[in-house]
């Protein structure tokens, strides 16, 4: 009013000038405003990993729950992609005079497109040490790195007979109980009436076997000789008896050993590897053991073994990071951005006013990454980092999805039908690789198979709001 008054003062030129372009200045505003609610949205659809990092941080919330909470927000992450995005894009399309088959093809190559592009995205953070940022990402490196780590003394278990008559699939249990020994020439490896201490597993070297009778000196007389593929020490261990025989070094030997304890837990822990202990008791000859054994070579042993390494130990997931610093931030930073990306630009692409607005998408992002920002933060602790530089890392998405929510509006709409389309379902696809890959399997490990049925309800609780929407739309005049 001010201003109309000015130019009423200043002449009828500046009044008409002022006139003449309030549309244009007026359609500006509007623009402004429509962009910086649409980079708003999408601040608050992230905002809930600071939230996340919070609860992660301050409370001990239960893996389960952690799982139910992450499933249920997977359901209507799927419901959103699936009906909202995946749908609706294709009756846009459709409606805009793009043959069905068409439609159909942008939209699923699009899909597509994004899950390839966030497939290996995710590969590379990962390798550059971004796997701190998702538990199952983190469970995943420990895994691998543990079966880099086992692969050399696999291999040398996969040379000997004996071991391999062992069942492959068990082997995970035996790796964390094997140490490597080494005996000197002369040196005593156990003696004659001793309780027995260990198995021994010999890869390379001669021991020579002693038994004295009673009325001899010394070590007694030698019996027999053990060489490198033998295992010995297994049936005092097996039967609870004292050593019936001196066993002596007479050249250097190395091998890896068992010790007592930790034999007898893993005949108890184990049936399978007690009951294939005993048969290799019951056939203690090397030649019976290599026509058992040679059945499965070493390298197929091997393979085996190392395939069915699974299982991680409490505490291995955060030691494999800590022995790494926890990762790279830099690469962390990078891959939750990755992560951020494409919701945002989503939000920001198909946002036209809060009237026509479908909240469906952004409940179901700030559902599903409040757990997961939950579970990470607590990983990345246990890897290392400092509270204020989690907050930093997670807390920056706020920031990253503002503004790819805003450059989504500004440029996006104004695109032609089927460029916008196309990046809608690029976008669409990465979001869906990321619940395949990190969010589904995170909440099945933690929760179990009741993570089923709260999928579900995520997806029900969604598609209310999908169908509530699909009701207002159908009441609104045309």
């Amino acid at each position: 009013m001010l201003i109309l008054l000015a130019a009423a003062a200043a002449g009828p030129d500046a009044v008409n000038a002022i006139v003449e372009h309030a549309p244009a200045a007026i359609e500006s505003a509007a623009t402004v405003a429509r962009i910086s609610t649409a980079a708003g949205l999408a601040a608050i659809a992230m905002s809930s990993v600071v939230v996340g990092t919070w609860l992660g941080l301050t409370f001990k919330a239960s893996d389960k729950t952690v799982a139910n909470i992450l499933a249920f927000g997977s359901g209507a992450l799927v419901n959103a992609l699936a009906v909202d995005l995946a749908f609706g894009t294709t009756q846009h399309l459709v409606n805009s005079g793009i043959p069905n088959l068409r439609a159909w093809a942008i939209v699923a190559g699009g899909f597509i497109a994004g899950g390839l592009i966030y497939y290996y995205s995710n590969i590379l953070v990962d390798k550059f040490g971004g796997a701190a940022r998702h538990k199952t990402n983190a469970r995943r490196h420990a895994l691998a790195m543990k079966r880099q780590g086992a692969g050399e003394l696999l291999e040398r278990l996969s040379k000997n007979a004996v071991i391999r008559m062992l069942p492959a699939s068990e082997i995970d249990h035996i790796l964390p109980y094997v140490r490597a020994f080494k005996f000197e020439s002369g040196q005593e490896v156990f003696r004659q009436g001793q309780e027995p201490d260990a198995l021994y597993i010999i890869d390379e070297g001669k021991l020579g076997v002693f038994v004295n009778s009673g009325h001899e000196a010394g070590v007694g007389t030698r019996m027999s000789e053990i060489n490198a593929g033998d295992i010995v020490g297994e049936m005092a261990l097996v039967s609870h008896i004292v050593r019936p025989e001196t066993v002596i070094a007479e050249t250097t030997v190395s091998g890896m050993r068992i010790d007592k304890d930790d034999f007898e837990h893993l005949m108890q822990d184990s049936p399978l590897l007690r009951d294939a202990i005993l048969k290799i008791a019951e056939h203690h000859t090397l030649e019976s053991i290599q026509k058992q054994a040679g059945v499965l070579d070493s390298e197929a042993w091997e393979e085996m073994a190392t395939a069915s390494m699974k299982r991680l130990h409490a505490g291995e997931v955060h030691q494999a990071l800590a022995e790494h610093e926890g990762g790279n931030p830099l690469a962390i930073w990078i891959g939750n951005i990755l992560d951020a990306i494409p919701g945002s630009l989503v939000i920001g692409a198909t946002f036209a006013g809060i009237s026509t607005f479908n909240p469906t998408l952004l409940v179901a992002i700030f559902l599903a990454n409040l757990p997961e920002a939950m579970a990470s933060a607590n990983t990345m602790r246990h890897a290392g980092y400092s509270n204020a530089k989690i907050y930093g890392l997670w807390g920056s998405l706020v920031v990253i999805a503002a503004i790819c929510g805003a450059l989504g509006n500004a440029f996006l709409p104004s695109a032609p039908v089927e460029v916008l389309a196309l990046c809608e379902a690029v976008s669409g696809g990465a979001i869906l690789a990321l619940v395949a890959q990190v969010m589904f399997p995170h909440a099945y490990e933690e929760g179990g198979d009741v993570v089923g049925l709260t999928t579900i309800g995520g997806f029900a609780v969604a598609f209310l709001l999908t169908a509530l929407e699909i009701a207002h739309v159908a009441h609104v005049p045309h």
